[in-house]
């Protein structure tokens, strides 16, 4: 099974360059892995370059990663992350946090982020040193 990059990804999207679209279609329809960071700069390549909504960027991705083809490492994580950013979080802040989810603690000075991930989401803030500190003990839905 082959690793693929943004660039795949968004081909496979957008089939703005037809021969790049058709090679990304063949690719993917061979199973894939995603990774997480190209997902996230997937994300950012279709709201900055693109101008997409976040409507729009959390909808291709969630269904591009539900295709049956698509393998990613916690997409029940992935989802979650792509959930709060169509609520406004910043994609990058909620990847982190999934990805965190195997430490004891991610630390942040940037308190937004627990705003962002929602009250719901099992994870305990606590302000310690002038730092953020998030647990990451996740139970993503």
């Amino acid at each position: 099974m082959r690793a693929i990059d943004t660039n795949v990804v968004a081909r496979y999207l957008l089939q703005d360059d037809p021969a790049q679209a058709a090679i990304a279609i063949e690719v993917i329809r061979a199973g894939v892995i995603v990774s997480s960071t190209v997902m996230m700069e997937t994300g950012w390549l279709l709201s900055s370059r693109y101008r997409q909504s976040r409507d729009v960027v959390a909808a291709a991705l969630l269904d591009f990663i539900d295709l049956p083809v698509v393998h990613i490492d916690n997409a029940s994580g992935i989802r979650w992350a792509l959930d709060r950013y169509r609520d406004g979080a910043d994609l990058a802040d909620m990847l982190h946090l999934v990805e965190a989810s195997v430490a004891d603690l991610f630390a942040t000075f940037d308190a937004g982020i627990a705003k962002s991930a929602g009250a719901g989401t099992n994870h305990g803030y606590e302000q310690c040193i002038r730092i953020w500190w998030t647990r990451c003990h996740c139970n993503f839905p």
